[in-house]
């Protein structure tokens, strides 16, 4: 029910902002570092170098309703993944999986006709058994049943393995910094330890899950963070710092959201869909910053400098509002936000309609923040796909150091992520 709240509050801002004059689309863009890979419109997927500001077409065989690539992932040794579906094929497949190993061509690695993509999310080093990567994917089952597949990119992306390591349903999990190791959540209420090597759950937590989405391995050291479940319904955000436990936050309500700053130090979390978001200390769990409320989702940058976020307020118009009922005053604006820690301050960035892809990348935004970046490596920039006026479907690029300046435009597309 939380999500489709979330879901028609965007339908409902998209109805104002559609209305509202068409305004010129700035097409410069800024230099940067890094590639952004996109899903564009016609279907393919394409690489754009924010440095040297070349777009580059990675397929180009996509055909419209027929065959289409999408939800590319990068790995943080350059490996990209993406997904496809193509209806012509001999046979027909509803999942394929594509690899690009670093500085190699893409290969297709697995296809299915009765199975469709999920999730993906890449180790975040190299797997046990020497120079080889581990990417895994959920899909869902012909049945609707949730299962997760592991893709091995072994010898540099020249070989690949496909086995499937687990089912459930919900299924969220995340990776040990050394890629040794998962936390999975399984069932809405089961916490366990599965250990890559051995391809066995090594640990079941007696903590039941509270209410929540995902589960988050602290980037730099064995501690894990999850809700908790406690009493009158209500959940705790806790550290499992092996037997010991630490709560951060106790008697939340709501779906609990919550991310590690990279650098392990804090933790900012969020008490409920459009619910308050807040900073606190990893270790101590005092708390240094309540950032907003109306928060439907929140990504910190890569030097844990700031957060951004998105916010769904309404805003009072000027078209005498008070004879309207209290439901049509103001208009509902999502908007991109950035909190700065150093500083201590916010800054409103631009308004924006999310496309489909960005509707459901929001929709567990807290499990998607982890694999999928929207911020540049030197955090500066952010990176998203909106619905424009004319209902066109383009891929945005933000400067959070010039809060005034208006996004730009890379090309019509309905994704775009960073590569690390």
């Amino acid at each position: 029910m939380k999500h489709k709240t979330l879901l028609g509050l965007i339908v409902i801002a998209a109805i104002f902002l559609i209305s509202l004059p068409p305004q010129a689309v700035t097409r410069a863009l800024p230099a940067s570092s890094g590639k952004i890979a996109i899903s564009g419109a016609d279907g393919n997927i394409h690489l754009y170098d924010v440095d040297s500001k070349v777009l580059t077409p990675l397929t180009s065989d996509a055909v419209p309703g027929r065959k289409i690539y999408n939800w590319p992932t990068w790995s943080t040794d350059g490996h990209l993944a993406y997904f496809g579906v193509d209806l012509d094929h001999n046979p027909p497949y509803q999942l394929g999986i594509f690899v690009q190993p670093p500085g190699g061509a893409p290969e297709q690695v697995y296809t299915a006709d009765d199975e469709s993509f999920t999730y993906a999310y890449w180790s975040p080093a190299d797997c046990p058994v020497g120079k080889c990567r581990d990417l895994a994917v959920l899909y869902t089952a012909s049945g609707g049943d949730l299962a997760v597949r592991r893709v091995r990119s072994l010898n540099g992306g020249t070989d690949f393995s496909v086995d499937d390591i687990g089912a459930g349903s919900p299924f969220y999990w995340d990776w040990s910094p050394d890629g040794q190791a998962m936390i999975w959540a399984r069932f809405g209420y089961q916490l366990e330890l599965y250990d890559v090597a051995s391809a066995e759950i090594v640990q079941t937590y007696s903590e039941q899950l509270g209410t929540q989405r995902a589960v988050d391995w602290s980037p730099i050291d064995n501690r894990l963070l999850a809700a908790v479940a406690a009493d009158n319904r209500t959940s705790d955000l806790t550290v499992f710092d092996g037997d010991q436990r630490q709560i951060l936050a106790a008697g939340l309500d709501g779906i609990i959201s919550f991310e590690w700053s990279p650098d392990g130090s804090y933790v900012a979390y969020a008490d409920d869909d459009l619910g308050n978001l807040y900073i606190v200390d990893s270790h101590t769990g005092v708390q240094t910053a309540a950032v907003a409320g109306s928060v439907v989702g929140f990504f910190w940058s890569p030097d844990s400098s700031k957060i951004a976020y998105i916010t769904i307020t309404r805003e009072e118009t000027n078209d005498n509002t008070a004879a309207k009922p209290s439901a049509q005053q103001g208009e509902l604006v999502i908007r991109w936000n950035v909190y700065n820690a150093d500083t201590k301050s916010n800054n409103r960035l631009a308004e924006f309609l999310p496309t489909q892809s960005m509707i459901y990348y929001l929709q567990f935004y807290d499990q998607f923040a982890r694999s999928h970046r929207l911020w540049s490596p030197d955090s500066r920039y952010i990176v998203y796909a909106e619905s424009t006026r004319e209902r066109y479907s383009i891929v945005s690029l933000q400067d959070t150091r010039d809060p005034g300046a208006a996004p730009q435009t890379i090309m019509e597309g309905n994704f775009g992520v960073f590569s690390w």
